[in-house]
């Protein structure tokens, strides 16, 4: 197999962030940077702009000012997010994750799916309907969908919330080989 050469989307450089919603500033002057490899925390209170944050870093809402910009635009997504609430569609889990592999257009869905569902521990789950699914089960499945796409980076907003143990998770999801740092940003909202 021959390694592919792929130019890092990271540092993600994040200046000067703000977002306002119905004349409310929701987030004002945020500005970090996000290494390559690793492992970082926002860490914040409830309110404080921690999900806003991550879903303006993945392109989901346009900044009312400032900026986020990548190291290199590659074309297709690189990055990908597993949100608070999952979202699941109206089909079997592996079903779900084979939907998100050919809407960007990655071969092999079916094995790439199953190999998701064994990791994440869903593989007895397979043939399930997504949406019968216990609040963990579909957060789990969420995080396998988002794992799937192999992503260089992956957003996870509160990844445990709806998890009864976070051992699974953690043993599955893999720290960037080269580098296990952890770093974190307390966030507090401006009055």
């Amino acid at each position: 197999m021959a390694m592919r050469d792929i130019t890092s989307i990271l540092p993600l450089s994040v200046g000067g962030l703000s977002f306002e919603a119905d004349g409310k500033r929701l987030l004002d002057d945020v500005s970090f940077t996000l290494p390559k490899g690793g492992v970082t925390a926002i860490i914040g209170p409830n309110g404080a702009g921690k999900s806003l944050t991550l879903r303006l870093c993945h392109g989901l809402l346009a900044p009312c000012a400032g900026s986020v910009r990548w190291q290199t635009d590659t074309g297709r997504r690189r990055h990908a997010m597993v949100f608070q609430r999952p979202v699941m569609l109206r089909r079997s889990a592996r079903a779900n994750i084979m939907h998100a592999l050919s809407a960007v257009g990655m071969t092999e869905a079916a094995s790439r799916a199953d190999a998701a569902l064994a990791r994440f521990g869903l593989a007895a789950l397979a043939e399930r309907p997504a949406r019968l699914m216990s609040g963990g089960e579909q957060q789990r499945l969420a995080i396998a969908r988002a794992w799937a796409l192999e992503p260089e980076l992956l957003f996870l907003d509160e990844p445990s919330s709806q998890c009864s143990s976070m051992s699974p998770l953690r043993s599955s999801i893999p720290a960037r080989p080269g580098r296990s740092s952890r770093s974190s940003r307390r966030w507090r909202r401006k009055a």
